[in-house]
């Protein structure tokens, strides 16, 4: 059945078209405008609209990539449905960065927003209004914390069965339970009946090409699910749920030394890494220990650590054998990439 026109940011756009636009965001002080940045892939027949959106903090680069790159290869006339791609959602978070917002605020804390609200909350409603609201299906693009990289894995509600469906054929291999309660966004979009699953990967401020290789291939392998592309679901990896992560924090500052990787199997009790005296004037060294079995699934780069720092993230499973083989086995089908 052909696609009617889509109505969007006062534009309109017709089957088969691709769109580039801009809706406007608050003024900064200098009384300079802002706009949101938003491609539009329309195609000719009727389907469901998937919205992939990024940068919410001003940091998540991998989520930028990730939708750009998603973009560029797709035709409109290819797909049935709507594709909406915001490479960018905190514009402000990104050209400030490190400041998210000019309250210091999380962005996804402010939804769904108010149009005489705050900063932020100005933005989050402009972007559920003209954007969210139209979605079937949303994708939210993060990566870990800085200098915290991250196993690549799926985020969702569980007790949405579209979003936990969704989220096994996303390629990555570990799927985690997610609260709404504690993110207005999420709760925004379980307000909508829309199913959202939150992709990350990697660590906030740096290209991590194998993560962006899984984001895409896992964005496509959700739009070939939703049938907005043609072909079949690509099963080659089949995820494992975790029961739960936690991360491990530093009892005392100094160095760093890293003795495990991202997706390795660890036993209760098993040393993770140490911690030295950076001007080696003693020999203080301080194991950091599991503390429970579990796979590692963040790790914190930088070798300089506070008291209190998180430094290991460990994933528990009813079947840790298990998880480990589907990590192993997903692990060995990745490109051999490096971050940048």
């Amino acid at each position: 059945m052909k696609n009617s026109n889509l109505h969007i940011c006062d534009a309109i756009i017709h089957p088969g078209e691709l769109a580039n636009l801009a809706l406007p965001l608050p003024e900064q002080y200098s009384c300079s405008p802002l706009y949101m940045p938003i491609k539009v892939l329309h195609g000719k027949t009727k389907g469901p609209c998937l919205v992939i959106f990024s940068i919410l903090k001003g940091d998540e680069l991998n989520g930028l990539e990730i939708a750009n790159r998603v973009v560029s290869a797709l035709d409109p006339k290819d797909i049935s449905g709507t594709v909406i791609a915001v490479p960018v959602l905190n514009v402000y978070g990104l050209t400030h960065y490190p400041n998210r917002l000019p309250s210091g605020h999380n962005l996804a804390n402010c939804f769904p927003g108010d149009e005489k609200g705050s900063f932020g909350e100005r933005i989050a409603y402009a972007f559920t209004q003209e954007v969210l609201k139209k979605a079937d299906c949303c994708i939210e693009l993060q990566t870990g914390d800085k200098n915290h990289n991250i196993l690549p894995q799926i985020y969702c509600n569980f007790d949405n069965q579209q979003a936990r469906r969704l989220a096994r054929v996303f390629t990555t291999p570990v799927i985690t339970k997610v609260e709404n309660k504690n993110n207005r966004l999420r709760q925004t979009t379980e307000d909508l009946h829309i199913p959202l699953l939150v992709y990350q990967a990697g660590e906030a401020m740096r290209f991590d090409e194998g993560a962006i290789t899984t984001g895409i291939e896992g964005t496509m392998n959700i739009m070939r699910a939703l049938g907005i592309l043609a072909g079949g679901v690509n099963t080659d990896v089949r995820p494992i749920a975790s029961r739960d992560e936690e991360w491990i924090v530093a009892h005392t500052g100094g160095v760093l030394h890293t003795e495990v990787n991202l997706g390795q199997n660890v036993k209760k009790g098993d040393i993770l890494g140490t911690i030295t005296d950076p001007f080696g004037g003693t020999d203080f060294s301080e194991p950091v220990k599991a503390h429970q079995e579990g796979i590692i699934v963040g790790i914190n780069t930088s070798p300089f650590i506070y008291e209190g720092l998180e430094l290991f993230k460990i994933a528990t499973f009813l079947d840790t054998s298990k998880a480990e083989n589907v990590i192993e086995e997903w692990q060995q089908q990745q490109p051999d990439t490096q971050a940048t």
